[in-house]
């Protein structure tokens, strides 16, 4: 029977893997990385929607790393679903259904890393717009979603052991339910190893992922409530929210507040004892492809009745000049927690610079695209969350990092990339340096096969070495067995 299982899985992945000919390829990088969350940036979203699946290149191989939460016109909120390990400037990309009538006349599937082309990438799951209409004077009831299941298998030959994994998940957009100013939006995501279900018997949310799960209400075009867990793309940095949510549009300025509850920081479950409550301020201005937009946000995180963090976060990006894309995040914590020699503690107000970072990208030509990354970082301190070991894990020292991306397009079949990066903290007795190369030949004539070589090196405080590898894809499949 388990035979059986795994055999109509893989039948299900191999399906979605090769066939989704209406499907393109878009580039996006990572503007931002939280504790819970991975904030992707992209040119435009048109065609992506929530519970996508957004997939990265290792040595050659596509693997799919994030799952997407929200979004907004040009960024997404994710969540990783594997364990590879996602910085600042790292490139990911999209798979997106490409409408004719819609599409915008400037291609996207231009993408930095040629590795993930078209056939290299798999597509775990379809899914519906799922971005929340605006509301309207007439509410037209619109009820979108998806149901996606699927796995896959890690093999080795050194110690470690073989693996089956397997997720499900459930999209759900119900807009204006009876026609009504009331909706429903839900991602749920369950997933588990073979063999180890005594794990999810012990605790549910170790496998049971609530991502969104809100109500909402619009009493009208510039007003809107919601209530459950839901992360807002305004304050996206924080995180879901468990609780109430309020903001208010004023032309190009919008405000906001929240009230409610962080998910558990163990297993994303529902957990009374983090309350939390802030504001937010944000202003846009711009049309088409020259936007500006900017927000401000404030929040006070607690542990049962003492406060946990407080912090202020600003973001700006802006695309004024063509072609050359800026972002910038900027965190200040404004709460410190002091314990002396003898534990005694001590809290007061500070203005303590926690997170910097800028990015440009700048396209060239319609085949050379570069780009470029800084980001400086402290560790996040939750005093009361993290009290056990404190200790251990205050650091003042920050760790600095650069990125560097260049892409370009030979031909429609043959293209290559450079990536480049380097981090260091004062205290580490070596920086890190990684250098990464690529070229991918797509649709090798007679074959149909798409190809790419790859070579990494790597030179840290604990490795030093070379990697080199080769991908190999092709489609076999030119129709699939999903049902609109």
């Amino acid at each position: 029977m388990k035979r059986t299982i795994i055999l109509f899985y893989t039948l299900l992945v191999i399906n979605n893997l090769f066939g989704q000919v209406s499907k393109e390829n878009l580039s996006g990088q990572i503007s931002f990385v939280s504790s819970k969350n991975i904030y992707v940036k992209f040119k435009s979203t048109i065609g992506l929607t929530a519970g996508d699946t957004l997939f990265t290149s290792s040595n050659g191989t596509v693997l799919p790393v994030l799952v997407v939460n929200n979004l907004s016109s040009t960024s997404c909120v994710c969540t990783a679903i594997s364990n590879t390990l996602l910085s600042v400037a790292d490139q990911v990309i999209a798979r997106v259904r490409i409408d004719n009538k819609t599409a915008p006349t400037e291609k996207q599937t231009e993408i930095s890393d040629p590795s993930l082309s078209l056939a290299a990438v798999p597509v775990l799951t379809d899914t519906v717009n799922l971005k929340p209409a605006a509301p309207s004077d007439t509410p037209k009831q619109q009820i979108r979603g998806s149901i996606s299941a699927y796995s896959y298998s890690d093999f080795s030959n050194t110690g470690a052991d073989n693996s089956q994994r397997f997720r499900y998940t459930l999209s759900l957009n119900a807009r204006n339910i009876s026609d009504s100013r009331i909706s429903l939006e839900s991602y749920v995501s369950f997933r588990h190893k073979l063999g180890e279900w005594s794990e999810v018997s012990q605790d549910i949310f170790s496998a049971l992922k609530i991502y969104n799960l809100s109500v909402v209400y619009d009493p009208n075009k510039t007003t809107q409530f919601s209530f459950g867990r839901k992360i807002n793309s305004n304050i996206s940095s924080i995180g879901a929210i468990d609780g109430i949510q309020v903001q208010k549009i004023f032309n190009k300025f919008s405000l906001g507040a929240v009230a409610g509850f962080r998910p558990d920081y163990e297993n994303y479950g529902f957990n009374t004892n983090l309350f939390q409550y802030g504001g937010f301020a944000a202003y846009k201005t711009g049309k088409g492809r020259t936007v500006t937009e900017s927000s401000a946000a404030f929040m006070q995180q607690m542990n049962g009745s003492k406060t946990d963090r407080r912090f202020l976060y600003f973001q700006h990006s802006n695309t004024i000049i063509k072609n050359l894309y800026f972002m910038g995040t900027f965190e200040v914590d404004l709460y410190e927690l002091k314990i002396d020699s003898l534990g005694n503690e001590t809290s007061s107000g500070t203005l303590n610079p926690t997170g910097l970072y800028l990015s440009l990208r700048y396209r060239i030509s319609p085949k050379l695209t570069i780009s470029g990354g800084f980001d400086a970082r402290k560790n996040v301190m939750y005093y009361e969350t993290y009290k056990s070991y404190i200790d251990r894990i205050i650091d003042n020292e920050f760790r600095q990092g650069y990125r560097f991306n260049a892409s370009y397009r030979i031909t429609r079949d043959l293209s290559l990339g450079l990536n480049g990066g380097y981090r260091f903290m004062k205290s580490d007795p070596h920086p890190s340096t990684n250098l990464n190369s690529y070229f991918t030949y797509s649709q090798i004539p007679f074959l149909k096969l798409t190809a790419t070589l790859s070579g990494t090196y790597l030179k840290s405080s604990y490795i030093n070495g070379l990697i080199g590898g080769i991908n190999i894809s092709r489609d076999f499949f030119t129709g699939s067995f999903r049902r609109e």
